[in-house]
């Protein structure tokens, strides 16, 4: 009997997601594969905050607001919302197929950092990743949905830097001078700790609005470090070993795990993923499915969403979990930067 959260070198593991090939790029059918009753949109959530003396950012120059404040982070007011709240708040309209970029009235590139009309300060969705909240939400109801929910795998792609080795990791750190940011149990309980999102503006509020994504990026995808299999996070054997390719060249390669969904339902699972790193991001699983290939998930590395297939029941009780923000979505959906045909272009 494996081991949870073992390494599975034996990728044919994954050969019955080579559907998925056959499909256009980018699309829904290139992502989950094809055959599945019904599919599902999981919308990751989008954090906000706004100042506790103002209510508002209208008005005010960030850069300066908190000169002289020694608690930046008790001074901000933040939030997690779901897209329909960010739509009603930028007077956009929500559905299957929104770019969140559409819904906040920006260009793709610009929709990092907004202000809306009511004062609160919008950071973008992560890409690539589902917090790792949403992640046990979603198991919990995918767990009820298979013959085989203590056996499963989940494939991490290999680009997340600091995985296979210490290259392209850098963890980013105050100016001297600055107050250095709070680091509490944000996501997970016991075991990791994270930067809040309060102590990631709060660095971030010192020097400008800018610094909000120096301090919410992902690792940076440069030649820093060791560049040796095995001296990140994963051990020799791992770095080193076999991995399962999808989409020949895109760079869509990942190391496969035993993990089910009962595995990533228990909110402690960061605490066992031998990918996970207490200094950053909690970086969610690619692609995770159980052994009798009931539903598969999947987050596509360039989506700031993550993709369901499963049965009708499945998908409908994903839609009426409290605390996840899901829609139905058809196959021949469009997910790409300009896909979105109800709001328009700025």
């Amino acid at each position: 009997m494996p081991e949870t959260f073992e390494w599975v070198p034996d990728v044919a593991r994954g050969e019955w997601l080579r559907p998925v090939e056959a499909e256009s790029f980018g699309s829904i059918l290139s992502v989950v594969p094809p055959g599945f009753q019904a599919y599902a949109r999981v919308f990751h959530p989008v954090e906000r905050d706004r100042p506790r003396g103002t209510n508002t950012w209208r008005g005010i120059d960030e850069r300066t607001y908190f000169a002289g404040v020694e608690d930046i982070a008790a001074s901000l007011q933040t939030e997690r919302v779901t897209w329909a709240k960010v739509a009603a708040s930028f007077g956009t309209t929500m559905h299957s197929e929104s770019q969140y970029a559409r819904l906040v009235r920006c260009d793709h590139d610009d929709s990092g950092v907004v202000i809306g009309a009511d004062g609160w300060r919008y950071s973008s969705p992560a890409e690539g990743r589902l917090d790792s909240v949403s992640l046990s939400a979603v198991s919990a109801v995918l767990a009820r949905h298979t013959k085989t929910p203590d056996a499963g795998i989940a494939a991490i792609w290999e680009g997340w830097g600091g995985l296979a080795s210490s290259a392209g990791v850098a963890f980013m750190a105050s100016e001297a001078g600055d107050e250095q940011p709070e680091h509490h149990i944000d996501e997970v309980p016991a075991r990791i700790d994270v930067p809040s999102l309060r102590g990631r503006l709060s660095a971030a509020a010192q020097k400008g609005i800018a610094g909000v994504r120096s301090w919410t990026g992902s690792f940076p995808r440069r030649p820093w470090g060791d560049q040796a299999p095995g001296s990140g996070l994963l051990s020799h054997d791992v770095a080193a070993g076999k991995r399962f390719d999808l989409h020949g060249g895109t760079g869509r390669h990942y190391f496969l795990f035993e993990v089910s969904a009962n595995d990533l339902a228990d909110i402690t699972w960061p605490g066992c993923a031998p990918w996970v790193d207490g200094r950053g991001w909690v970086l969610s699983p690619s692609i995770v499915w159980p052994d009798d290939h009931a539903w598969v998930l999947a987050t596509e590395i360039d989506f700031d969403s993550t993709l369901v297939g499963g049965t009708a029941e499945l998908i409908d009780e994903l839609i009426q979990k409290p605390g996840l923000e899901v829609l139905p979505i058809r196959t021949d959906a469009d997910l790409t930067w300009d896909g979105d045909r109800l709001n328009p272009r700025v």
